[in-house]
């Protein structure tokens, strides 16, 4: 009886670990019609394009703040310290938006949104 309940404590004991383990965030995808509605009614949202500096300075969606996906580690948690800020991440193409995305969420951040790329951006963007 006791190799039982020993063995009955192991395997719970595993089940928890795992899930522990276990992401719980999901990062959140929105099409751009949906994101721009988003922010058209939540201005407490921070769109975020990961992009170099250099391409942010070609033309940005408007209010976008730029933290290149190479300077995420260093910097983010300086820039924007509340980890359940609702983010918007946007890159040119979607592929680092969505590398962004995912460490961001490795650094604790809760309330993501890939919003993929600004290559179809319905609306004209800002040129400096």
């Amino acid at each position: 009886m006791k190799s039982f309940v020993g063995k009955l404590i192991i395997i719970g004991a595993f089940f928890l670990m795992i899930s522990a383990c276990s992401p719980t965030q999901v990062i959140n995808k929105l099409t751009h019609q949906q994101a721009i509605e988003a922010m058209s009614q939540d201005d407490s949202i921070v769109l975020v394009d990961v992009r170099t500096v250099a391409e942010y300075n070609s033309g940005y969606v408007a209010g976008a703040i730029n933290i290149p996906i190479d300077d995420i580690a260093s910097t983010f948690e300086s820039q924007i310290s509340d980890k359940d800020t609702r983010l918007f991440i946007i890159c040119r193409s979607g592929n680092r938006s969505a590398i962004a995305s995912e460490q961001l969420k490795k650094m604790g951040y809760t309330n993501i949104t890939d919003i993929g790329g600004i290559i179809n951006w319905p609306q004209p963007l800002v040129q400096p």
